[in-house]
């Protein structure tokens, strides 16, 4: 079978395509993609899929990343739909919902570091200095949250064939981790250490986790779990995994 001669978009597209197998930026990838979906046709679809078959890949792996694409380039809507379609109960809808907390908790660290960062009279009593760590110990306890996508919830990805981009997210959380844990230990150091030093770590730091937070939130939300409710489509197994979800428990509600 000859290749289908679409030079333009068909190689745009097997480029793009490349990218999201090898776990690039969400944020980046999706731009491209809503841009690219407009102007793609069925033949440049297939051509680009046939173009990574004969480069190598697997067909199974060519048609997930198609179907990446295609879920990255109606982003917007297809989040939007996914919650209101979802039932309260659902428990893709539960950590989505989880999302949206870390999301306003990761805009209250962004904003209290910089009150920090000018203040001249910088103590560990100060009103700042009990909003941060307040603020700490909630990111602290996305532990839960991230023990729920990665022993429960991932796996049934991972069957499915989607190792790729739940290992893009498992890495992110690894590093995520590591943040919140230097975050901590900044924080329960702060006296041994001049406050200089301290607002120059701490603008380090949540600068990092702030943007590795927010990128692993994009992606959970955009791609891997519309895809889960592609691939998963028994009521049972979401109920399943809801039970196991509920004995671990929940992140963000801790007061």
């Amino acid at each position: 079978m000859g290749k289908i001669d679409h030079p333009k978009n068909a190689s745009e597209l097997t480029r793009l395509l490349r990218r999201i197998s090898r776990g690039e930026d969400p944020t980046i990838l999706r731009k491209e993609a809503t841009r690219l979906i407009s102007d793609v046709c069925p033949q440049d679809i297939a051509a680009a899929e046939q173009n990574l078959i004969e480069s190598g890949l697997s067909a199974q792996l060519v048609q997930q990343l198609s179907s990446a694409f295609m879920l990255m380039g109606i982003l917007e809507e297809n989040s939007t739909s996914i919650k209101a379609r979802l039932p309260y109960s659902h428990i893709l809808r539960k950590v989505m919902a989880e999302h949206e907390i870390t999301r306003c908790y990761l805009a209250d660290l962004e904003a209290v570091v910089k009150e920090i960062d000018v203040m001249e009279n910088f103590t560990d009593v100060c009103s700042q200095f009990r909003r941060l760590a307040h603020i700490t110990e909630h990111l602290n306890a996305m532990e839960e949250h991230i023990e729920r996508e990665e022993d429960i919830i991932f796996p049934f990805l991972k069957k499915h064939g989607w190792k790729t981009l739940c290992r893009t997210a498992e890495n992110d959380h690894i590093y995520i981790r590591v943040a919140v844990d230097d975050l901590i230990k900044l924080i329960v150091t702060f006296r041994q250490q001049k406050t200089s030093r301290f607002k120059v770590k701490l603008k380090s730091i949540s600068r990092y986790l702030l943007k590795r937070m927010r990128e692993n939130l994009f992606q959970e939300d955009n791609i891997l779990y519309p895809i889960a409710l592609e691939i998963v489509n028994d009521d049972n197994v979401w109920e399943k995994m809801k039970g196991i979800c509920d004995d671990i428990g929940y992140c963000g509600l801790h007061v």
